[in-house]
């Protein structure tokens, strides 16, 4: 399953690189001398985009956004609604007065230190096609995990997370996941590539956060034409100012995101500074005497252990709830009294295991304060697990882990671990 999805983020990286690559041929009037100096910099990207036909092709682009969003378990049912702009769900608030309170999600991404690409090249054209394919690249995890890009502004895009359709947990959790994952691809997939071509790797900054039904109020600002239906909201806020205070390649959340998935400790850190030398805790975004508000470092890196799709190369461990919905691991919140169905694909067959003294040790780990306060927060065995399958039930709010050691002669070939949320 990790070649699936490095096969499609090498393609990503070939088609975004491959469309700049063409736009900047096609736009910049350099001679070929002065394109032989920008190679020397690392700001051509042809050692990449070896065929601007195929790669550039919007074809090829959307095919490999679906095999992205098939391979993390998102549906079509909002491909159909990707526009820029006004959120479609709050369109008929444009060339009105009217006002309407509904929950969101919102999400600012930054490029960190993006004027000194212009500096160091001095090359007006150079600079958009980068800033450009940054852009694209951002945009299109958003999209993948249905985000809704409410603008673009200057290096920096602000978007929307939440549907009228979608629960709260789920628009929270499509956001955590656009964001890590991104970030998952500018480390692994990305920057490898840039240093390849003697480049800086590229940093961002990114702040959530949720305000609830009462806290958001939608509207259209402005005088027509000159007009936008926009949120009202302190969350939407503190969402930039929360992007302002990321380290680089960092995820800052405010504390609704937290209390409202009952997120573990081991997701979350607070944020610190030095002061004469010693750290300081850094625990609010808001901090004023009529309102206090927390914020806390997001830590994707944790997260993202529980997608079995990123680490495992021999096996996957795939889970179907009430014996045939597929349920892919940290996608979307599920009701409690769920049956749950996990099973190892890749296995090797029952003769095949006693060859080899193949076994399997299935554990859960029950997390959060429902679980705590029923006295089943921790590791705990399998309810039940045959071979290679295991069954559980949906019990206590909050992210839980299941776990899979595949064993080879009585030593641990592989460990799969695999998330879920319940509501």
């Amino acid at each position: 399953m990790k070649k699936d999805l490095n096969s499609i983020f090498g393609d990503l990286s070939r088609s975004l690189f491959s469309l700049s690559d063409k736009e900047y041929k096609e736009k910049s009037e350099k001679s070929y001398i002065q394109e032989q100096i920008a190679l020397e910099h690392g700001v051509y990207f042809s050692s990449i985009a070896s065929n601007l036909d195929t790669y550039s092709n919007d074809d090829f682009v959307n095919e490999t956004i679906h095999k992205f969003r098939e391979l993390v378990g998102k549906t079509g049912q909002y491909r159909d609604r990707e526009t820029i702009g006004t959120h479609p769900d709050f369109g008929h608030l444009e060339s009105s007065d009217n006002t309407e309170n509904h929950y969101i999600v919102s999400m600012f991404v930054d490029i960190k230190n993006s004027t000194s690409i212009y500096l160091k090249t001095n090359d007006l054209v150079w600079t958009k096609t980068f800033k450009n394919t940054v852009l694209r690249i951002i945009t299109m995890f958003l999209r993948v995990f249905d985000g809704h890009i409410h603008r673009l502004q200057g290096d920096a895009v602000f978007s929307y997370f939440g549907w009228k359709d979608k629960c709260e947990e789920d628009a929270i959790i499509d956001s955590l996941n656009a964001s890590s994952f991104l970030l998952w691809y500018i480390e692994h997939t990305l920057n490898p590539q840039l240093v390849e071509l003697d480049y800086e790797p590229l940093k961002i900054r990114i702040g959530i956060d949720f305000g609830k039904d009462e806290d958001v109020l939608w509207s259209e600002y402005g005088f027509a034409p000159a007009t936008e239906v926009t949120t009202t909201s302190l969350h939407t806020d503190l969402a930039a100012k929360l992007q302002n205070r990321a380290s680089s390649n960092s995820i800052l959340i405010g504390n609704n995101i937290k209390e409202f998935l009952d997120l573990p400790d081991e997701f979350i850190a607070i944020k610190q500074y030095q002061k004469d030398g010693i750290k300081v805790d850094d625990t609010h975004i808001l901090n004023k005497p009529q309102k206090r508000y927390r914020m806390w470092i997001f830590k994707h890196k944790n997260y993202l252990k529980y997608f079995p799709v990123l680490h495992s190369t021999n096996f996957n461990l795939s889970c179907t709830v009430d014996s045939d919905i597929p349920y892919f691991p940290n996608i979307e919140v599920l009701d409690k009294g769920k049956s749950l169905e996990y099973i190892v694909d890749g296995a090797p067959g029952f003769i095949d295991s006693i060859r080899t003294m193949t076994n399997y040790e299935w554990s859960k780990e029950n997390r959060g304060e429902e679980a705590r306060k029923n006295n089943n927060e921790g590791k705990l065995p399998a309810s039940r697990s045959v071979h290679n399958v295991a069954n559980e039930a949906t019990s206590f709010r909050g992210h839980h882990i299941m776990q899979c050691q595949i064993l080879e002669f009585n030593k641990v070939k592989e460990t799969l671990k695999f998330g879920i949320f319940i509501k």
